[in-house]
């Protein structure tokens, strides 16, 4: 009886088993559970406010096409989430009653291959396809005006796209990192592409603006007509590279991977450089800065690696989170006083930058931008690494509370300072002294010769009263001889 029990157990797992592998579609129409949430065995369904289906959860294990109806209601949304990470999906087609797939609805589907969508669909939401890497096409409809941020990201397989007519925004990061694009084309509606939306691309070689307005291709690199902004350039750019003057930003990921660059020149035109511009050069041994920029972004050098020196523009303000980190062989770099911020992780691992010199100018200074390196997969402090900084700055404070070694050099400044300024006084003093002298000499000069022409006047005076004196008495006896002889 006991071997009977067990042998029905086991038939009825089998069976509950071969139940589960079974596609979707497979079960009945019918659907059960409360009024607002429906299932059929292999969806989850919520009615709409328009009284129409949308999928909120797939449990089928293989999943090879979406219903258009259950119950005579037809399915007209995808919601968010409701395929993420199902493994069973190769490849799927979704019925032309959908208009709506929402964010992250196939999120991380590793198998899934090739996808149809609707012809009708309306929208289609952030990180809808993100890291589906085995994905290697898609065709968008012309329904679709705008492809979300993060839509396709990490689609590491994607060779072919395929865009309607009427798409007039690439959000963010839209395709960052689909590494297999050989070729794009930018449709005549093209208006506007967001930071990063084609970063990363391994594989670029020509990107297609003949029927669009607002952007061109020239010298391997996409522009917008204006030439302006730098958006994507093409991997085969290789050696010497001068942005081209009138440049105002070199965009995110405009020349990342783009690992045949050996130097580059840029302009004082260029006010912004984007997030990972230069990512990933892993040539690029020159970076000739001008006068002019005012900003680097997260990541613009990342993984550099054979950068040797830097020497950053006086107008920069803000160094950006990992902006070097991983430039293993920078061993100098100047920043000027001007700089106010410096990112998290800024210079992290460049392995052979030992002496760095923090001007007082700098405000910020992120976690482990400075000193750190990686090994065996841990953070480990530089050794011999040693900073220069400003008592009371934003340098010494980052030393102090990272325990990294560091030199205050407005010590000796100050005591330089000091020494001059007694050497100034005392030469004052001297001066005034040797001043004080001189005018004593002038008074007591002029004295003298005042009181010389007062004792000479006073001569002068005596004599002068002795003559008239004189006179007087030779006119008195004159007039007494000539009275004695009137008498006789």
């Amino acid at each position: 009886m006991k071997k009977m029990m067990n042998k029905l157990a086991a038939i009825l797992a089998a069976g509950a088993a071969a139940l589960c592998c079974l596609p979707a579609g497979a079960f009945a129409d019918e659907l059960t559970g409360a009024e607002d949430t429906l299932y059929d065995g292999s969806f989850y369904y919520e009615l709409t406010p328009e009284k129409t289906y949308k999928i909120t959860k797939c449990t089928a294990i293989i999943v090879e096409e979406v219903p258009s109806v259950r119950n005579g209601t037809a399915i007209t949304c995808i919601g968010e989430g409701a395929f993420a990470e199902c493994t069973g999906i190769g490849s799927l087609t979704i019925p032309d009653s959908v208009t709506t797939i929402e964010k992250n609805a196939f999120y991380g589907c590793p198998a899934l291959k090739k996808v149809t969508l609707p012809r009708k669909l309306k929208s289609l939401g952030d990180h809808a396809f993100f890291s589906c890497s085995a994905l290697e096409s898609i065709d968008i409809p012309d329904t679709i005006t705008e492809i979300q941020p993060y839509t396709f990201a990490l689609c590491d397989n994607l060779r072919e796209v395929k865009m309607g007519g009427n798409v007039t925004d690439i959000g963010e990061y839209a395709f960052y990192q689909c590494g297999r694009i050989e070729s794009f084309k930018l449709p005549s509606s093209l208006l506007n592409i967001g930071d990063n939306a084609m970063g990363c691309w391994y594989s670029i070689k020509n990107i297609d603006t003949s029927e669009n307005g607002s952007y061109i291709y020239e010298d391997n690199m996409l522009m917008d007509k204006d030439k302006k902004r730098i958006y994507r350039a093409s991997v085969e750019t290789e050696g010497e590279i001068n942005i081209p003057s009138g440049t105002a930003e070199i965009c995110s990921g405009a020349f990342s991977t783009c690992a045949k660059i050996t130097s580059v020149h840029i302009p004082s035109s260029v006010l912004t450089m984007g997030d990972e511009a230069f990512r990933q050069c892993s040539d690029l041994k020159n970076v000739d800065f001008s006068e002019g920029l005012r900003s680097i972004g997260m990541g613009a050098f990342l993984f550099d690696q054979n950068i040797l020196s830097l020497s950053i523009p006086t107008t920069v303000r803000t160094i950006d989170e990992l902006a070097f980190a991983y430039c293993m062989k920078l061993n100098k770099i100047i920043l000027p006083e001007g700089v106010e911020s410096i990112g998290k992780e800024a210079f992290f691992v460049c392995d052979e930058l030992k002496q760095v010199s923090i001007p007082k100018s700098v405000k910020t200074i992120g976690e482990n931008a400075f000193g750190y390196t990686v090994e065996n997969s841990e953070r480990q402090k530089l050794e011999d690494f040693n900073m220069s900084v400003f008592s009371g700055s934003a340098g010494e404070k980052y030393s102090k509370s990272e325990k990294i070694s560091h030199t205050v050099t407005d010590v000796n400044i100050k005591r330089v300072a000091f020494i001059a300024i007694m050497i100034g006084l005392i030469a004052a003093a001297l001066v005034f002294a040797l001043t004080l002298m001189k005018r004593s000499r002038k008074t007591a000069t002029a004295g003298a010769r005042k009181a010389a022409k007062k004792a000479k006047e006073l001569e002068e005076e005596k004599k002068y009263k002795k003559i008239m004196s004189d006179d007087e008495a030779d006119t008195d006896d004159d007039d007494g001889n000539n009275s004695e002889n009137g008498e006789e």
